[in-house]
C-alpha cells in the first residue's frame, strides 16, 4: 500500500491483480488482438466504394510501372541483334514514369473521394494542388520539389520519352517513391488492420508451435518412458528349449535376423522364457507383445510367474485369450527372476517383453 493512500483505494487494484478472469482476458487479447483490431477499425473510417476503385487504379498503375522495364528487357533478349530499334529500356523508362505519374494522380483522387464522390471522374489539374508538400520532400530533396510538381502537372509519356535513359531512370525512381508514399496513405486503414491481423497470425502460430512442441515432448516422453523404465532391458533371458536358427541372442529382444519374434521354443508342454533382472526388483506391470507375423494363438494361456530364489515360483497374472499386446498389471511384486509360461503343449514365441515398476 502506498503511504497516505486510503486502504479502500487499494482494494480494486488488489482484486484486479488477483482476478484470474482478468489475467485470462489479457492473455487472450495478447494472442487474439480483438480489442486492438476493433479500436483500429473505429479510428480509421471504412473507405467508400469509389475510394476503393480509385485505390485499385493507383496500385495497378504502380504495378504496371514496376513490371514495364522487366518486360522490355525480356523483349530485348528475344530480338535479333541485327534489328535496328530504339533500346527497350528507353521506351520502358518513359512508360514507367507516366505510369507512376498516373498512380500518384489516382492516389490523390482516392484521398479526395472521402469528401467528393465525383473525384476522379474527370481529369483535373487542380488535383495536383492537393499533393502534400511533405510527400514531395520524402520523394526528392527541397531543390527538386517544384520541378517534380511541375512534371506531375504538365508531364506526359511524350515529354518523358525525350529525356535521356539516365534521366528517365532517376525520375522513375523519384516518382516510384512518391507513388509508394501516397499508396501508404491511401491504404492506411487496410495496412493498419492487416498489421494487427498478421500480428494475430504470428502470435497464434507461435502458440500453436509451442503447443505442438509440448505435445510432441509429451508423446515422446510417454513413448520412451517405458523403454527408460524397462527393468528387462539388456537383461539376460533363456528359454526352456530353442528352435535351431530362430530368434535373437540373449539379451537382445530386437534383431534384424528375427523381426517377428525374439525367441522360439520347440513344441513342448509348458514352454517358458525366463528373465534374470540381476537383483531383487519391485515391479507391477509386465507388457508382452505377441509374435507379429502369425500364430498368436500359441501364446495362451500365458502365465506370469516370479521368483526370488529361482526355485519357488509364484503366479501373479494369467491371460486366457489370444492377444496382440497384453499389459498384465498386478500388486507390486519383489523378485529377481521373471518367467512367462504357456500353460499347454505348444510352441512359444514372443516379440517383446517389458517389465515395469
Amino acid at each position: 500500500m502506498t503511504i497516505g493512500e486510503p486502504a479502500s483505494n487499494q482494494q480494486p487494484r488488489i482484486a484486479a491483480a488477483s482476478n484470474p478472469d482478468s489475467a485470462f482476458k489479457r492473455v487472450r487479447e495478447w494472442f487474439w488482438r480483438g480489442a486492438a483490431l476493433a479500436e483500429r477499425r473505429r479510428a480509421l473510417p471504412e473507405p467508400s466504394a469509389r475510394a476503393i476503385v480509385l485505390a485499385q487504379r493507383a496500385q495497378g498503375s504502380a504495378d504496371l510501372a514496376l513490371g514495364s522495364v522487366e518486360l522490355a528487357r525480356g523483349a530485348d533478349l528475344a530480338r535479333s541483334a541485327l534489328t535496328a530499334a530504339e533500346p527497350s529500356e528507353t521506351v520502358a523508362g518513359a512508360s514507367s514514369c507516366e505510369l507512376y505519374r498516373q498512380s500518384v494522380y489516382w492516389g490523390l483522387c482516392a484521398l479526395a473521394s472521402a469528401s467528393d464522390e465525383s473525384a476522379g471522374t474527370n481529369y483535373s489539374e487542380a488535383t495536383w494542388d492537393t499533393l502534400d508538400e511533405q510527400l514531395l520532400l520524402t520523394a526528392v530533396g527541397q531543390h527538386r520539389v517544384e520541378e517534380l510538381r511541375g512534371l506531375l502537372r504538365r508531364g506526359s509519356f511524350v515529354s518523358f520519352a525525350e529525356r535521356s535513359p539516365v534521366e528517365q531512370q532517376a525520375l522513375a525512381a523519384e516518382l516510384r517513391k512518391l507513388s509508394e508514399s501516397l499508396l501508404a496513405q491511401v491504404n492506411q486503414r487496410r495496412l493498419a488492420v492487416n498489421a494487427i491481423v498478421w500480428q494475430r497470425v504470428r502470435r497464434l502460430s507461435l502458440f500453436l508451435l509451442l503447443a505442438l512442441v509440448a505435445l510432441g515432448v509429451s508423446v515422446w516422453e510417454r513413448a520412451t518412458r517405458e523403454d527408460r523404465n524397462d527393468l528387462a532391458e539388456g537383461k539376460a533371458w533363456r528359454t526352456s528349449s530353442r528352435l535351431d536358427g530362430a530368434g535373437c541372442t540373449s539379451p537382445e529382444q530386437v534383431c534384424a535376423e528375427s523381426p517377428g519374434f525374439f525367441f522360439h521354443t520347440l513344441e513342448e508342454k509348458d514352454p517358458t522364457v525366463e528373465f534374470d533382472l540381476g537383483r531383487s526388483r519391485e515391479f507391477s506391470v509386465v507388457q508382452v507383445e505377441n509374435r507379429k507375423d502369425c500364430c498368436t494363438e500359441r501364446a495362451f494361456p500365458l502365465v506370469v510367474e516370479v521368483s526370488d530364489d529361482h526355485k519357488q515360483w509364484r503366479a501373479v497374472a494369467r491371460r486366457d485369450a489370444t492377444f496382440t499386446t497384453w499389459r498384465a498389471t498386478f500388486a507390486p511384486a519383489q523378485a529377481r527372476w521373471l518367467r512367462l509360461r504357456a500353460d499347454k503343449v505348444t510352441f512359444l514365441h514372443l516379440a517383446r517383453v517389458r517389465v515395469l515398476p
